[in-house]
């Protein structure tokens, strides 16, 4: 109504933000949009829970009806003034956005001035306004800058987890509580699922999914260090099932949403559920859910756990009704379960779910298949970028070899060849540009191999056969474990037969 106010007119804050990142102005003053209560009020102030109900339902329904369309990229500045509908705006777009969209704050400065009305309408003619504590300042002193916020781009990844009908309380419940980042809940379509490598240990382990899948099995374990791949192995085992596929990540979710978000509740079962909600066993009826990070969760919910594994029946939050669905889940272990039932896993539990299991190798123990690996990312992330690389060169090569990947395995392995590509010049065929973290962490690497065989052999390694290290180590090993031979092989990875003919071939004795 009447002339725009200078924040939105010609040389205003908004003019200014769609020069700084060449954005198409729209704005027109028929584009305003006026959030109303729910008698149909323009809603200029919030002054309860109802009428935050209202800005941030009708905001968010806003950015979401945008963020449908292709041809539309979001442009969100967060700005102060007018706090709490700013909160709304950005966690709207944190939600609803896609990777496309983009959403800034607007910095303000001196940042006093920052919830002052006056500063965004700003008066034709120059006046002092009050910042508090008796200090005035002039509004042409006032400076405003743009600064983008990337790391709220999360749309893509909460795709799944807010659904149209959310209300408002629940919505801000569950961003207040995500712990990180981490995709929690993403619905996956195992048409394509690429397994690369030859090695014996990971044929073995894709034969074990097979004779599974075969078998038609209600719950397979999959263990295995981070950066493995057990969703991988998950989605192929959905994949030779014929299955639909939901991933979920335990350790994303607060502890107390987890059994909500997997066995639903009923309206008023807590405070904040505001209508009956379906979990996500009932939803995926039928289908595969992948649990990661099991070793995340508590006693309690693995109580939980065991008696669905068992039965077979939901029964949402604050309801006796139960319901049986058909539901094969996939559990993943990204630590050795000893250690995990050390921390207080329930033993039942594990029990239950080690009926079945699957140990998927790490990349140090199947290193004939990373140049397999290269190649396929080499390949992929080449055709992303738009280049014509080959391969990379023979010295890197056998650096990545020779490299322990401890750390993060196969996930390691693609984030340094991604970089490498993305690095790579046009013109480049042959890759030889390795990160300079990749040298630091083999050093690191080598000092850390060079103190274990220093704390094994007394620093006697001159000439030292093989053989004669093997007996040191295992003799070191039996030694920290009070020569409990289960637990020394536990520690060695190997069979304790094994460990057994290993103790007697090398005539080591207590």
């Amino acid at each position: 109504r009447g002339d725009l106010p200078p924040l939105l007119g010609k040389d205003g804050v908004f003019e200014k933000f769609c020069k700084e990142f060449k954005t198409r102005p729209k704005f027109t003053e028929k584009n305003i949009l006026v959030i109303r209560d729910r008698e149909g009020n323009e809603l200029d102030d919030i002054r309860d829970s109802v009428h935050n109900e209202c800005a941030s339902d009708f905001i968010t329904s806003v950015i979401r009806e945008f963020s449908k369309r292709d041809d539309v990229v979001l442009h969100c500045s967060v700005a102060g003034g007018r706090k709490t509908m700013s909160v709304f705006a950005g966690l709207a777009m944190a939600l609803v956005g896609r990777k496309q969209d983009r959403l800034y704050h607007v910095l303000v400065s001196p940042p006093e001035v920052e919830g002052n009305p006056k500063f965004f309408y700003k008066p034709k003619k120059p006046e002092f306004i009050e910042i508090g504590k008796g200090k005035k300042i002039n509004t042409d002193e006032v400076k405003i800058t743009l600064a983008e916020i990337p790391f709220l781009r999360l749309g893509e990844k909460y795709r799944n987890v807010f659904p149209d009908e959310i209300s408002y309380t629940e919505l801000v419940e569950r961003i207040q509580n995500y712990e990180d980042f981490s995709e929690p809940i993403v619905k996956v379509d195992t048409d394509e699922v690429k397994i690369v490598g030859k090695s014996k240990s990971l044929k073995n382990a894709l034969r074990d999914l097979e004779k599974y899948a075969k078998s038609k099995v209600k719950s397979v374990l999959l263990i295995g260090e981070t950066g493995t791949g057990k969703e991988l192995f998950a989605r192929y085992l959905a994949k030779m099932y014929g299955k639909s596929f939901t991933a979920v990540n335990c350790a994303s979710i607060p502890v107390n949403l987890l059994e909500s978000e997997l066995f639903g509740h009923v309206k008023g079962a807590f405070t904040g559920a505001n209508r009956d909600k379906k979990g996500i066993f009932e939803e995926c009826d039928g289908g595969i859910v992948f649990l990661d990070e099991i070793n995340k969760t508590t006693a309690e919910f693995q109580s939980k756990l065991l008696r669905f594994l068992e039965s077979g029946e939901v029964r949402r939050i604050g309801s006796n009704e139960v319901k049986k669905v058909d539901v094969v889940l996939v559990i993943a272990l990204n630590e050795e379960p000893d250690k995990w039932l050390d921390r207080g896993a329930l033993p039942d539990f594990y029990n239950r779910i080690s009926r079945h299991k699957v140990r998927i190798p790490p990349l140090r123990e199947r290193k004939e298949d990373i140049p397999l690996l290269v190649k396929y990312f080499v390949d992929k992330y080449s055709r992303e970028h738009g280049k014509s690389i080959k391969g990379i060169s023979n010295e890197v090569m056998r650096m990545l070899v020779a490299y322990d990947w401890r750390v993060g395995n196969v996930r390691e392995l693609e984030n340094y060849i991604a970089d490498m590509v993305a690095r790579a010049d046009e013109d480049e065929t042959i890759l030889s540009n390795l990160p300079d973290d990749f040298e630091e962490n083999i050093k690191s690497q080598n000092r850390v191999i060079g103190e274990m065989i220093h704390q094994v052999t007394g620093g006697n390694v001159v000439d030292l056969p093989l053989c004669e290290f093997e007996k040191l180590y295992i003799e070191y090993q039996l030694m920290k474990n009070d020569w409990n031979i289960s637990k020394t092989a536990k520690v060695l990875k190997i069979p304790r037969t094994t460990l057994y003919d290993k103790i007697k071939k090398l005539g080591i004795s207590r």
